[in-house]
């Protein structure tokens, strides 16, 4: 699991989409992984905090929906391919202003 991971997991509300923003491998030491959830396009204004993304899924990352998930939920899912390096740095700087950092 890579930081800009893209995976379709299975959820209490159904099938969610979700993007890897912890370390590569974390998921190998911690048997956990920090994701923020997609939304689709639209679903929430462009601000400092919300990064849209064009592949591999059209989508809307925000990053106040962050969340832990244990490895084991990704077992059954689907990966679905990653952001690339400049879509993950605007997912960063994103999360940096979330955070404060």
């Amino acid at each position: 699991m890579n930081k800009g991971d893209i995976w379709q997991i299975k959820s209490a509300q159904g099938e969610r989409t979700v993007c890897v923003v912890s370390l590569d491998s974390l998921d190998e030491t911690f048997g956990a992984c920090l994701a923020i959830v997609l939304h689709p396009p639209g679903a929430y204004p462009d601000t400092i905090m919300s990064v849209h993304l064009n592949a591999p899924v059209e989508a809307v990352a925000v990053a106040l929906n962050l969340t832990q998930l244990k490895t084991t939920r990704f077992d059954d899912g689907t990966y679905l391919g990653n952001i690339g390096p400049d879509a993950v740095a605007r997912v960063d700087q994103a999360l940096r202003a979330v955070l404060d950092l």
